[in-house]
């Protein structure tokens, strides 16, 4: 996996409760901290826009044929959608 190298300002009131917050053995850096901080925001970004999305579509469905569904399909299809793979 390709990895840019940026430089962030923040304020230091922040680092100072990041630092409060951050676990050192799971986190050695701040930088792997932050790293899984905005993986974790982007995806939860992704999971919002996907549920906006069926609900817009769903909204003038009949979702009836829903319950027919093969679940282990449609589980598999939502993985696919997170990782933007669709």
């Amino acid at each position: 996996m390709e990895q840019i190298r940026t430089t962030i300002r923040m304020p230091a009131s922040l680092l100072k409760d990041i630092e409060k917050v951050r676990n050192p053995e799971e986190f050695p850096t701040l930088s792997d901290f932050i790293r899984r901080a905005c993986e974790h925001f982007v995806r939860v970004q992704r999971r919002q826009k996907l549920a906006e999305e069926c609900r817009r579509l769903a909204s003038d469905e009949d979702l009836t044929s829903l319950a027919e569904v093969d679940i282990a399909d449609y589980a598999e299809r939502m993985a696919r959608a997170e990782r933007g793979e669709l």
